[in-house]
């Protein structure tokens, strides 16, 4: 059925040519289209193409940043991270830490030279005092001491002990703004802020609703505070990040412009903000620092500039400063109070690498506020620059393309190409310039890709000749998808990790016996069709037929990250559908339900054209192939449809399986865990996810030794679960061959010496 869908469409393609081939299309005429056309999806009149463009502008300005990063961190001042990493959490204990352990802290860095301390953590909540604990559990009759107690709880207050040693020592508290809700908890302090007069509200910028700060007693004794949010792009990823929002009508700095304020010494200035006039609203433009002109955009947020993946700052564990092994001169630095540790869930996305310390962030837009020449910005102009590019290049295309032959154009639209990506780069490392290189690639390479594709049209017959040698080599069903997506095709053998299904009719000889040869090949048909099309519906490649069994794989020749999952949830449909043409096969002849095992197995294998020269297929070879043919062969022993190696469940996390032995097959040495899928995780049911829970009790205790105890448990699995009670009797007769006494050696795996 797909066989003849996808030779339906290829006819009509073809005729769709012949038509075209005969229209009289203009080459100026379409160029000055596309020009128009790219223009007005360049300035946003396409809504429909809008996210999709600024998904496409947000991953080539990441290619630029990672192509151009600072060879070397500039490192005055010096910016140190004090990490509360996983290591400090094992050595002091789980976060939060005492603040009289922080305390403690702030006073190391402070003595070691530190000229400013910013933490990149909020203290919302208040520390319990031992005194309170204490009185709260204190027996009656121990009344007495309530007074002593009582007169001891200042003396105990972590909090307050914590306000002392911070105050006059340059520290910057961070909190967090929310976008939409109205909570509010701790106090902040606003900043001082000046911009123009004669503006009757304040700057256009981000509204924020609520907040979450520190305690009053912190904040009130800090140097400042500011807010540490950085909000990801779309995709999720960092790319800006606010250096003002606005509050409930006041207006708030960000914990990187005030940690350089104070250690500028600008604290006591204003902070000068430029704005300019865009129809009805004020839009930020610069922010005056310290004789420090930063460029933002038009709601006050600026381009993180990013110098590499991170561990690019100096970086000190909190716990080795605790304890006093300072490794880092700290003389004058700017310190970073921050974590790494992933259950502290300060991990953000950025251009470099998907798991980020938000430290880091902090510490790099500090950097870039010092260095404000490195920050990439988008000028005002950049839209009637990008404008200008495209009228240039389209007048010099539409000029010189109509007389070139199709290598020629080809090789001209690639030096335009080129030019183009050379000269939106150049811009970003002279100057740091970040305008927009989608549309004037775009336009080139569509415009280049028309009059190639005018010049080819009646070449169509080359193309139907490729098309003819691809089907030498990989399966028809395979070759447009290979040809849409210009996935190169290397027939020559390759390794790669990948999955394999083999699927086999159980009993199949007896089952044929009873049919005649035409009532066989109806079924055969009947049953490979549906069978095939659960295989192509999630994404595998057909390797053979061989009578009954089918052989089939995943990851070649389209690559298919996802590729042990596609496997599993294939056998599960397919076992799925045989079911449900039990009544069918019985319309054909059958006199006895079909059943089949599937075994599936994940590993390197090698795949390419193999053969002789007299006949060659598209295939994959290995151990890997091996083994999952011997776990199909088992799905019969141990009484179930599917069976799937470790190495398959290790790549499927949304599924769930069900543990069914640990063994050696016939010609393999090591031992493998082999499973039975279950369902995805999501479907699961909670009887069935008591079922799973209580079959792994029983199989740990067999494999444990312990095996009185998975006697009663196997016996009662086995009476309450009956599809798999010939597994638990297997478990059963295996206790029972041994007696009942563990076998020296013994580590609960069971050797097949049969395929």
């Amino acid at each position: 059925m797909i066989l003849k869908y996808i030779n339906t469409l290829n006819h009509l393609v073809n005729e769709l040519i012949k038509v075209f081939q005969h229209i009289r299309v203009s080459p100026l005429a379409v160029g000055i289209g596309l020009l128009i056309f790219f223009c007005l999806l360049h300035l946003g009149h396409m809504p429909f193409a809008n996210s999709f463009i600024q998904r496409i502008d947000a991953l080539t300005y990441d290619l630029r940043l990672r192509l151009s990063t600072e060879s070397a961190l500039n490192r005055v001042p010096p910016i140190v991270i004090v990490d509360i990493d996983e290591a400090s959490l094992q050595e002091e204990g789980q976060w939060p830490w005492s603040r009289r352990k922080l305390a403690r802290l702030v006073e190391i860095l402070n003595k070691s030279g530190a000229a400013v301390i910013a933490f990149d953590v909020t203290f919302a909540e208040p520390e319990e005092n031992p005194v309170d604990t204490i009185l709260a559990n204190i027996p009656p009759e121990q009344s007495t001491l309530q007074p002593d107690l009582t007169g001891l709880r200042d003396v105990l207050d972590a909090d307050q002990i914590f306000a002392n040693i911070i105050k006059d020592k340059g520290i910057i508290f961070g909190y967090l703004f929310h976008h939409d809700t109205h909570f509010e908890k701790g106090v902040i302090k606003p900043s001082n802020l000046l911009w123009d007069e004669t503006i009757d509200s304040l700057p256009n910028g981000l509204i924020m609703r609520g907040y979450t700060a520190n305690l009053e007693k912190l904040t009130n004794n800090a140097a400042h505070n500011g807010f540490f949010n950085v909000f990801p792009d779309d995709d999720g990823v960092i790319r800006r990040s606010p250096l003002i929002l606005e509050f409930s009508g006041k207006l708030y700095t960000s914990l990187a412009l005030e940690t350089v304020r104070h250690y500028l010494g600008a604290e006591t200035e204003p902070l000068n903000i430029k704005t300019q006039r865009v129809g009805n609203v004020d839009v930020i433009t610069h922010i005056l620092l310290a004789g420090k002109s930063i460029r933002t955009d038009a709601v006050g947020q600026i381009n993180v500039p990013f110098l590499g993946k991170a561990g690019l700052f100096p970086s000190l564990s909190a716990s080795t400063v605790l304890h006093g092994k300072i490794t880092t001169d700290l003389t004058d630095a700017i310190v970073l109070i921050g974590t790494s540790a992933k259950g502290l869930a300060d991990i953000r996305t950025t251009p470099f690498q998907p798991a980020y310390p938000g430290v880091e962030v902090q510490a790099t837009l500090i950097h870039g506020l010092l260095n404000p020449e490195i920050l990439p910005f988008t000028p005002e102009w950049s839209d009637g620059a990008i404008i200008t590019e495209m009228l240039l290049l389209s007048l010099l295309m539409l000029w010189i393309y109509p007389n070139l032959k199709p290598s020629q154009l080809i090789f001209i639209g690639t030096i335009l190409l080129l030019s183009v990506i050379l000269f939106n780069i150049g811009l970003w490392e002279k100057w740091h310039i970040a305008i927009t290189l989608f549309s004037p690639v775009l336009l080139v390479s569509t415009t280049s890709s028309f009059f190639i594709l005018h010049r080819l049209l009646k070449e169509h017959s080359t193309r139907q000749y490729i098309h003819d040698v691809f089907g030498q080599y990989v399966p028809r069903e395979h070759i447009k998808r290979l040809l849409e997506n210009r996935i190169a095709l290397n027939t020559d053998g390759e390794r790669h990790e990948m999955t394999v299904l083999f699927s086999d009719i159980r009993s199949f000889t007896a089952i044929s016996e009873h049919l005649t040869t035409q009532q066989l090949k109806r079924f055969l048909n009947h049953y490979l069709t549906p069978i095939t099309a659960i295989i192509f519906d999630h994404q595998g490649t057909i390797d053979k037929y061989v009578g009954d069994l089918v052989m089939a794989f995943w990851g070649a020749p389209l690559p298919d990250p996802a590729h042990a999952e596609h496997a599993v949830l294939a056998a599960l449909a397919m076992q799925t559908k045989i079911q449900a043409m039990q009544d069918e096969f019985k319309t054909l002849g059958l006199k006895q339900t079909v059943a089949a095992g599937i075994g599936i197995n994940t590993g390197e294998m090698n795949v390419g054209d193999m053969g002789s020269e007299y006949r060659r297929a598209y295939t994959v070879l290995g151990d890997a192939v091996n083994l999952g043919s011997r776990l199909e062969s088992l799905t019969k022993y141990y009484g179930v449809g599917i069976l799937v190696s470790e190495d398959t469940v290790l790549q499927c996390p949304t599924l769930a399986f069900r543990l069914i032995d640990f063994v050696r097959v016939k010609g393999r040495n090591e031992a493998v865990r082999i499973y039975e899928p279950v369902a995805l995780r999501q479907q699961l049911t909670p009887a069935t996810n008591e079922h799973l829970v209580k079959h792994q009790q029983a199989l740990d205790s067999y494999r444990n030794g312990q095996w009185k105890i998975a006697q009663q448990q196997l016996i009662t699995l086995a009476a309450e679960n009956a599809s798999h009670a010939q597994l638990y009797h297997l478990y059963l007769q295996r206790i029972a061959t041994h007696a009942g006494q563990v076998p020296d050696g013994w580590d609960g795996s069971f050797t097949h010496h049969s395929k």
